[in-house]
């Protein structure tokens, strides 16, 4: 059942509802209520755009906060790629069984030599002291060091990012 409404409007309303109604083929009366009934759905629907808007905007904060992260732990793995770069072409010493020169990345990454596949853990920490020792001290210092350098990195980095 459909009831009136009778309503006075500015000239230049009706004829905008004229010409929707022109340009669909429906009657004035039909035009009117089509564009009466989707002026109130937008009206309803304001609300939850409102609230879409500000989600949107909590969402885009926290993709930014993610990608900030995600940057700290990029150059986290950039320094700690360097270093292992450094310790693989750092020789460090030399295997205790087959004596064939170790890189800093065998003895303290793999702690394997790379040639026989020895445990280099006796390098690291002796039962007892080799009267030739096996490591180059000097080397082994400056690969520590390295590494110490690119943990502070990467904290300091993380605490940025966090």
């Amino acid at each position: 059942m459909s009831q009136v409404i009778y309503a006075r409007v500015p000239e230049a309303v009706k004829a905008d509802v004229e010409a929707y109604a022109d340009e669909h083929g429906v009657t004035l009366s039909s035009a009117a209520v089509d564009l009466l009934q989707r002026g109130l759905a937008a009206a309803g629907e304001e609300r939850s755009i409102a609230s879409l808007e500000t989600k949107l905007a909590k969402i885009s904060g926290e993709r930014g906060t993610l990608e900030a992260k995600l940057q700290a732990v990029a150059n986290e793995v950039s320094s700690l790629r360097s270093f292992a770069q450094r310790a693989a072409a750092t020789t460090v010493g030399s295997c205790p069984s087959c004596h064939s020169p170790i890189s800093g990345l065998d003895l303290l990454g793999r702690g394997l030599c790379g040639k026989c596949q020895a445990s280099l853990l006796e390098l690291i920490a002796p039962k007892k002291r080799s009267p030739q020792p096996l490591l180059d001290d000097r080397a082994i210092g400056a690969l520590i060091g390295g590494l110490g350098v690119v943990l502070i990195a990467a904290a300091v980095l993380g605490s940025k990012g966090a």
